[in-house]
């Protein structure tokens, strides 16, 4: 399926279904495509006139239509389906994953009916943003008591999750994937629905698991692959990650740095890290191999980084005093998926990013990261970061955020 125009007659054969099904048995789910999402595409779809909307719910091919998939036999014997009007779930769940990854067309010398369809103003480096919202929660379970995911922890008056999706809405991005896991699902779904509210177009994707499944942010960002075009670089965001820069009068629009120096390096994986000169041993720690300063953004290419390295190590890698550690906060290109897919289970059956990434460097790719912090002079000022799955720091975040207007800020 090379182009838009490609798509029609597949968009056409699962409108009965999609219509009908996708509310009731949540079939978006499996397909890894929100019912959102799928309306807008329907919208622009109509506008071409090849197919109608008949009986509230029900789409049908017009003449128009009919005629162009005369001209294509491939597409023809599947309007056939459409005329029976007979078209099980199950095929309406392969179409839909057929469609999500679809390429972009590559003539430009079309008509409106093989162009793409605009869904957002994002910044030019990002047109989606991931946020990871399955983990189990396990170091903040004396609070939730497992009963509710930690990225509904509140923070003031504000569900943590918030935060990173305010962030991507900040730095242009409106198309945001949200993943989920099985249990905690309806939690997060009925609370942000289709972020219309919010000021972005959310889809959801569950990921599914079992007791043999490998745990960690790789399996987690691995869920959204379907959902991301080949030519697409992305933003990943930890949903219970926090950036903030108190010192803005946009306090929470942390991620044009992060975006900027992707863009600049051409890497395959840039990450966003926070100095700190306490002990860095939980979490990714990084090795700079090269450290600029441009104004206001700290940025370098990555030697190395190590997933919880020992203090030994981790004292190695330090720069200008500060260990820099990875705060849940990425941009990929999508051939990072093929990494991750790579990356051998560890002991304990985790698959880290930091080890996708580890695989790329080995592979001569280039990887960089960039700091969250501030020039005072010669000083580096770190900014605020809290990740609120650690109890403390869901303490501190409440304290300091508390006095900023959050319903002002995120509305």
């Amino acid at each position: 399926m090379g182009n838009y125009r490609d798509r029609l007659q597949i968009i056409a054969d699962i409108l009965t279904v999609a219509s009908k099904e996708a509310k009731k048995t949540q079939i978006m789910y499996q397909a890894n495509l929100s019912y959102r999402l799928l309306c807008r595409y329907l919208s622009e779809v109509t506008k071409t006139g090849l197919i109608v909307l008949q009986d509230k719910d029900r789409y049908v091919l017009t003449e128009k239509g009919k005629e162009y998939l005369d001209q294509h036999e491939e597409y023809s014997k599947r309007c056939k389906n459409l005329e029976k009007q007979h078209f099980s779930a199950s095929d309406a769940k392969l179409c839909l994953e057929k469609l999500v990854p679809s390429q972009r067309s590559t003539n430009t010398n079309h008509n409106r009916l093989s162009r793409e369809p605009t869904f957002t103003n994002a910044a030019p480096t990002a047109t989606k943003g991931v946020v990871l919202a399955a983990g189990e929660g396990t170091r903040i379970r004396k609070i939730t008591y497992g009963g509710f995911p930690k990225e509904l922890l509140p923070i003031c008056s504000v569900p943590a999750i918030r935060f990173p999706i305010e962030a991507f809405r900040l730095a242009g991005v409106e198309n945001v994937i949200i993943v989920i896991a099985p249990q905690t699902k309806h939690g997060i779904v009925d609370g942000l629905q289709s972020g219309e509210r919010l000021g972005v177009n959310l889809s959801y994707v569950v990921q599914e698991r079992n007791e043999k499944s490998p745990v960690g942010l790789g399996p987690a960002i691995l869920s959204a692959r379907d959902m991301v075009l080949p030519d697409e670089d992305f933003l990943v965001a930890c949903g219970d990650s926090i950036l903030c820069d108190s010192t803005s009068n946009r306090p929470l629009d942390c991620l044009k740095p992060l975006m900027k120096a992707h863009k600049k390096t051409n890497a395959i994986a840039t990450i966003m890290v926070y100095p700190t000169e306490t002990d860095p041993t939980r979490f990714g720690v990084v090795k700079f191999r090269s450290f600029h300063e441009e104004d206001d953004l700290m940025y370098g290419e990555v030697e190395s980084l190590i997933e919880k390295p020992s203090l030994k190590i981790a004292e190695s890698f330090r720069l200008n005093g500060y260990n820099y550690i990875a705060v849940g906060y990425y941009m990929f290109k999508p051939q990072i998926f093929s990494y991750i897919a790579k990356v051998k289970p560890s002991v304990k059956n985790e698959v880290q990013i930091t080890d996708a990434m580890a695989l790329a460097l080995k592979n001569s790719e280039r990887v960089c990261a960039v700091v969250h912090a501030k020039k005072d002079g010669e000083e580096m000022v770190p900014c605020e970061y809290w990740d609120v799955g650690i109890p403390e720091d869901y303490k501190n975040a409440n304290k300091h955020l508390l006095d900023m207007n959050l319903d002002k800020l995120i509305g």
